[in-house]
């Protein structure tokens, strides 16, 4: 696989230490939230434990996209030589 980008990799670590943090606090809430209202409890639970799954979806979605752009890339680099290659030549036959 392709060397991840150093930006691209700074914002994949970004998210992963987001969702530690929201499991933390949604599993801190779950714990010793107690004394608030079971409404409020499951309301803050569902927040902390909703985003820790997308903080932990979004890194995967963000390298399948890279790999897709990087395979586009290449082919579009490809057909250029290809196309290159085929005008170069043509034009020293004829």
């Amino acid at each position: 696989m392709d060397q991840l980008d150093e930006k691209l990799k700074k914002r994949i670590y970004v998210f992963y230490f987001a969702g530690l943090l929201n499991l933390v606090l949604g599993f801190w809430v779950l714990f010793y939230g107690g004394e608030l209202e079971p409404s409020t409890r499951n309301i803050m639970m569902l927040f902390f434990f909703g985003f820790a799954a997308v903080d932990f979806w979004m890194p995967q979605q963000m390298k399948r996209k890279y790999a897709e752009f990087m395979a586009e890339s290449r082919r579009m680099q490809r057909e250029q030589q290809e196309q290159a290659e085929k005008t170069g030549s043509g034009g020293q036959k004829a």
